[in-house]
């Protein structure tokens, strides 16, 4: 049996280190960005937070560790629990200077979120998530448990800051009677505002996220009590051995949203 508080104290305290680290190179007065094999890019920042969050969990050889940053080790796919990370969760946001980037940092049993963090490192927050105890936000000391909002009408619908595509542009297109306004967020952060009722939905039709873009998200979304699918409307498994999201995916703080994949 885990002990789930030691995981999440572990976790917690790797992606406010490991923001730190983010943040100091942000500081500096440039930093090289380099271009991997599917082009997305990579800075000092993304290896620096893998480095401390690969040191501070990787701690018990029964826990596997999937991160962005590193090599896959099929190996993983034998384990039941097991770390996903994304050292730096929106790294064109980062180059960009835009401040809408964070550290996803989940564990997995079963093949489903336990337990999640998502550090905000702009801002010195995060939010974190234990399945079936909810979801809570903790900024300057206080924490809160949040919820999505209610809204079935005058929606506030969440768009990509740099990868929004056409057929993503169409569906506020197409519900402009239902959605009321539209913000920019970039990665993770749609579902922090998502899961905290600030948003009420978003889509992503794209096939080049992967189980670390959205894996922390999802159960932070699920215990704010929304809901977060793909767009074919099937729950997320995750330690699969295609990374990819084929179907890339869909969060809306009420069930009755989901008229927005039709």
């Amino acid at each position: 049996m885990r002990d789930l508080s030691f995981l999440l104290r572990r976790m917690i305290e790797a992606g406010r280190e490991a923001g730190a680290a983010i943040e100091e190179v942000a500081s500096s007065s440039s930093f090289h960005v380099q271009r991997k094999e599917d082009d997305s890019p990579v800075t000092e920042a993304d290896l620096a937070s893998n480095r401390i969050l690969r040191k501070n969990l990787c701690f018990d050889e029964g826990i596997a560790y999937l991160s962005e940053e590193e090599e896959d080790d099929r190996r993983r796919l034998s384990f039941s629990d097991l770390f996903i990370v994304d050292p730096l969760d929106g790294t064109q946001d980062f180059v960009e200077k835009d401040g809408s980037y964070g550290i996803n940092i989940a564990f997995v049993q079963d093949r489903r979120p336990t337990l999640a963090v998502i550090v905000l490192p702009t801002e010195g927050s995060y939010c974190y998530a234990v399945k079936g105890r909810g979801a809570y936000y903790v900024a300057d000391g206080k924490e809160e448990k949040i919820h999505v909002s209610s809204r079935l009408s005058d929606l506030v619908y969440a768009v990509s800051k740099t990868h929004e595509n056409e057929r993503e542009r169409n569906v506020y297109l197409r519900h402009r009677d239902r959605i009321a306004s539209l913000v920019a967020l970039g990665a993770s952060r749609k579902g922090v505002e998502l899961a905290r009722g600030r948003v009420d939905a978003t889509i992503r039709y794209t096939a080049m996220t992967k189980e670390w873009d959205t894996c922390a998200m999802d159960l932070i979304v699920t215990e704010a009590g929304g809901i977060f699918l793909d767009t074919k409307k099937n729950p997320f498994l995750y330690n699969r051995e295609d990374v990819y999201n084929r179907d890339g995916y869909a969060m809306v703080n009420r069930r009755e949203n989901l008229f927005l994949l039709d």
